[in-house]
């Protein structure tokens, strides 16, 4: 049985706590949250132990594994007390808000021999995992673009709208187009030229962005990321990715913010000489399939192969350098 101190009591922290209940061998011991209401009605909820210090959770509580779901400017210091007490550490997306954080949480758990894996949830996500086998079966031939997007209403669920703050959370362009920047990423390796254009917010965070990447191997890449769409436009994201010989095409609307993330919408394949064909994915929550994943590596000692923190400090490259460009006027910047 590995015992999981859950950090943070938001949105993304029942996210995981829910999922954390499905895995078998695993019980979530405990968790840390600072702000009054929002520990009272997780506790209330799920009726674990509640401490409003992480010293003092990691004092009192026999813990193998940390789960860091708390704000960005955060995870640094949390994923650092845990790996020197010795706990294998999750980290929810971004890893950090500057490079060298990333690079020093990363060191610490190294030096500590723990696991550490970050919170790139579309790397289990169906719809994506399955793109990603198709391309490697050559289904559309090679890839010669992708267009990605993800856009949202503002999120309203943060404590004090520290979201909302691109001091503490970098704004849309670092804290929600990473998800797409690291999917692309994955699917076609190292960003080498990296161009922006967007819309500032009223608290003048990047939060609507237009980001164009070539890659070493030449194919290029747009992505749209933001949150500033208005009324009840629900959570939408989705690709279209252009082949050789076809066409990869996905859209999916989740709810005002994720909470439809389970409905099924086909991927459609575009192919010379055939018809449309569909292919649906079976539904799972891509939150169980991470976490799951990351479970598994801790209690069989196996490498992250998923999540890794290089792969997450390659995204957190990808989505600064789009920012550095976007305050150059959508200057180039070299990776």
């Amino acid at each position: 049985m590995k015992r999981v101190a859950l950090l943070g009591a938001g949105f993304i922290a029942s996210v995981h706590m829910e999922a954390w209940r499905r895995i078998e061998g695993v019980e979530v011991c405990a968790f840390f949250e600072i702000h009054p209401e929002k520990a009272s009605l997780f506790r209330e909820k799920y009726a674990i132990p509640h401490y409003e210090s992480f010293g003092e959770l990691l004092r009192q509580e026999n813990v193998d594994i940390v789960d860091v779901c708390l704000p960005t400017f955060l995870h640094r210091e949390y994923t650092e007390m845990a790996a020197n007490a010795g706990k294998h550490v999750f980290c929810e997306k971004p890893i950090a808000l500057k490079e060298a954080d990333a690079l020093a949480m990363h060191e610490t758990c190294r030096r500590n021999g723990v696991q550490f894996m970050v919170g790139h949830v579309l790397r289990f996500w169906g719809e994506y995992v399955r793109t990603k086998t198709l391309l490697e079966e050559g289904v559309i031939g090679k890839p010669l673009a992708v267009e990605a997007f993800r856009l949202s209403v503002s999120p309203a669920w943060s404590v004090d709208s520290w979201i909302l703050k691109p001091e503490l959370s970098g704004g849309a362009v670092i804290d929600l187009h990473i998800h797409d920047c690291d999917y692309v990423n994955w699917l076609l390796g190292v960003p080498q030229e990296i161009s922006a254009r967007g819309v500032r917010s009223v608290r003048q965070s990047w939060d609507h962005v237009f980001t164009t990447v070539r890659y070493q191997n030449g194919v290029v890449a747009s992505l749209q990321g933001g949150w500033m769409m208005q009324g009840d436009f629900p959570f939408t994201c989705g690709y279209r990715i252009l082949g050789e010989t076809g066409v990869l095409e996905w859209t999916f609307r989740a709810g005002v913010n994720i909470e439809e993330r389970a409905l099924a919408n086909p991927i459609i394949v575009y192919r010379q000489g055939k018809s449309r064909e569909e292919i649906t994915v079976a539904g799972e929550d891509p939150y169980y399939s991470e976490l799951r994943y990351f479970f598994d590596c801790v209690e069989h000692h196996r490498a992250i192969e998923h999540g890794t923190p290089e792969q997450a400090l390659l995204a957190l490259r990808t989505v600064i350098a789009a920012q550095q460009s976007l305050e150059q006027n959508g200057a180039m910047v070299t990776l």
